[in-house]
């Protein structure tokens, strides 16, 4: 246990500081990206000095919000309002970020030798998250969620695993797995398919004399994401008139990804490629303005409709756009290196879960069920690599399924051919 225990530290500290050195060379504690740069930094912002959940535009007073769910956004207000919003509180969140993002780095060690993939895969694993970086940004400077995101995948699979592993749902009830799906789904409802998915895999793997028991469970986890969510609820609804469960960004986000003038990706439809569409209100005074004068609400049902309408006027490029960005986030693009890279990583993930299925099929199901059901969304609008970043830890795992096999399979083929070079040399 004890060995178990500097194991972890060591794998921390190298995460840590290789990330914490990252964040240092790419000018994470120094610049502009010192100052609220996101929509959840500026609502945290917001919170901090004028007490209002609101104004998630850099170009504009917009009013109240529900652009994001409360779980980070409050998270960093509670940073803001202990540091202030300039140098020292944005040092404190990318070492933050860093830390957490080494801790996902070290459960991973864990979690595959708890989940029996052997002491080889585990390490192998480990290494892997511990120098590859989907996102770096990301993964070292906390504008968003998306390091706090991963990790809490981590601990929802983890925790699904052990449940079914164990049988313990057929004995007590896990308040503790569903009081993480509740946390999960308000800290970022990207999560809510994934937890629909793994219930409804078990209710069909259970037996039937046991179904009526897991679905009694089933519905604990119901009832626990909604009373989660309830009071963000109905502060919507006393804020806007409208029930709003989650968060209300989507009718923007969809008619950003998705138009003309569009591309698959979200550095070019915010202004960074060569055909920029700069329409975000995050950047575009005339969008924040229309954002204030309708309201939040109002304005994205507006972009809703006007994107549901082209997609049927125009199905053709919106299969197009959609099959772009299915292939961007399995196959990122970027410089030749990256792509080549990320491109033997996916491979190898893809080989390593049909492998997963044969020696640990709890495991390779929960993960097949996290790649069909997380990426859904951003399927329809633009692809980000930050938006991967969250799953990135299963394609590691599936990935060193796959080397430590290649590498046993090579190490069975160098014995058995040894024996033959040997009775060639001695002549036998």
């Amino acid at each position: 246990m004890r060995k178990a225990g500097w194991y972890a530290v060591a794998i921390f500290a190298v995460a840590f500081c290789l990330r914490a050195a990252a964040a240092w060379k790419n000018g994470a504690f120094a610049g502009p990206e010192l100052a609220p740069g996101t929509e959840m930094e500026l609502i945290a912002a917001s919170l901090v000095h004028s007490g209002e959940y609101a104004n998630p535009f850099y170009a504009g007073q917009t009013g109240p919000s529900a652009h994001a769910t409360p779980v980070y956004p409050l998270y960093l207000a509670a940073l803001y309002a202990l540091l202030g919003t300039g140098a020292l509180s944005a040092v404190a969140r990318v070492l933050i970020t860093c830390a957490v993002s080494a801790l996902r780095c070290t459960l991973i060690l864990f979690f595959a030798l708890d989940a029996g993939l052997g002491r080889a895969v585990s390490v192998l694993a480990t290494i892997l998250s511990v120098f590859y970086a989907g996102a770096l940004s990301t993964e070292v400077q906390g504008h968003t969620d998306g390091a706090w995101l991963s990790l809490a995948i981590v601990a929802l699979v983890w925790m699904a695993m052990r449940i079914w592993r164990e049988g313990e749902w057929k004995t007590r009830t896990p308040w503790m797995f569903s009081a993480l799906c509740g946390f999960c789904v308000l800290l970022n409802p990207g999560t809510l398919p994934v937890i629909a998915a793994l219930v409804a895999a078990g209710a069909i793997a259970c037996a039937s004399k046991l179904r009526m028991r897991y679905l009694r469970q089933a519905a604990l986890v119901a009832l626990t994401i909604f009373v989660c969510l309830l009071p963000w609820a109905i502060r919507n609804y006393v804020t806007f008139g409208k029930l709003i469960w989650t968060r209300s960004n989507f009718g923007l986000e969809f008619w950003l990804s998705n138009g003309p003038g569009r591309t698959y990706d979200l550095p070019s439809n915010i202004g960074y490629g060569e055909h920029p569409v700069a329409e975000h209100p995050f950047f575009n005074r005339e969008e924040a303005a229309r954002v204030a004068e309708s309201g939040e609400i109002k304005y994205n049902q507006e972009r809703l409709r006007e994107t549901l309408d082209w997609v049927r006027e125009n199905p053709a490029d919106f299969l197009l756009l959609t099959g772009q960005r299915f292939l961007a986030w399995w196959f990122p693009p970027g410089a030749a290196i990256v792509v080549a890279v990320k491109l033997v990583l996916t491979l190898l993930a893809f080989i390593g879960l049909g492998l997963l299925f044969r020696i640990q099929p709890i495991v390779a199901w929960l993960f097949l069920l996290t790649w069909i059901t997380y990426p859904d969304i951003y399927y329809v609008i633009q692809w980000s690599s930050r938006y991967r970043l969250p799953m990135d830890w299963q394609l590691l795992v599936c990935a060193a399924v796959t080397l430590s096999a290649a590498w046993g399979w090579a190490a069975r083929r160098v014995g058995m051919d040894q024996p033959k070079r040997e009775g060639v040399i001695t002549g036998a």
